[in-house]
């Protein structure tokens, strides 16, 4: 399938454009049908930032989505999530992420520790086979998208994965005012 300059096919077909995690989730959580709804392109590892992918490959920004995983953190005790916006807005985390979360504080979490926990590379973190404890926030505005474009988990691809099927990955959970426009 072509989107833009992209050519999607899918992940169950093109195992070496994502990282391991992402593909065994895959395999472990959709049937057949599902798992051929969930498309891969490969991409120039330059162009792998939301904004530079849109401009480079003539793809709407609206169908990108940006993750980050944040560190939220009370007396001793911390926890990681995802947190999924449309590109083009910033994370609330000071207020939406830190009161859902009980957090006293909540922070981009350590580089080294996040791409040590995923195994994924720095630039294409995804919501997509993350460890199992870590929940996966998203803003609402997903929720008017049939399909999205998220990270590969590697550089050198990006994920077109419907909404539904997104929505009914583990820990996942559509938080209120999670974005915030820049």
């Amino acid at each position: 399938m072509k989107i833009g300059k992209l050519d999607f096919a899918p992940i169950i077909d093109n195992k070496d454009l994502v990282s391991e995690c992402i593909f065994d989730l895959i395999n472990k959580n959709f049937d057949g049908d599902e798992k051929e709804k969930i498309l891969v392109a490969s991409i120039n590892p330059n162009y792998a930032d939301g904004k530079k992918l849109c401009e480079m490959y003539n793809i709407d920004e609206a169908m990108g989505f940006n993750c980050l995983i944040v560190e939220c953190k009370r007396n001793e005790e911390k926890k990681y999530c995802a947190l999924v916006v449309p590109i083009g807005y910033r994370y609330n985390m000071s207020s939406t992420v830190r009161k859902y979360t009980n957090s006293r504080m909540v922070s981009v979490a350590p580089l080294e520790y996040v791409l040590d926990k995923t195994k994924m590379e720095y630039g294409s973190i995804t919501p997509i086979g993350l460890p199992d404890e870590w929940e996966v926030l998203i803003d609402p505005m997903i929720k008017d998208k049939d399909v999205v474009i998220i990270g590969g988990g590697i550089l050198k691809s990006k994920i077109m994965i419907p909404v539904s099927l997104l929505l009914k990955l583990p820990k996942v959970k559509i938080i209120e005012k999670l974005a915030k426009e820049i």
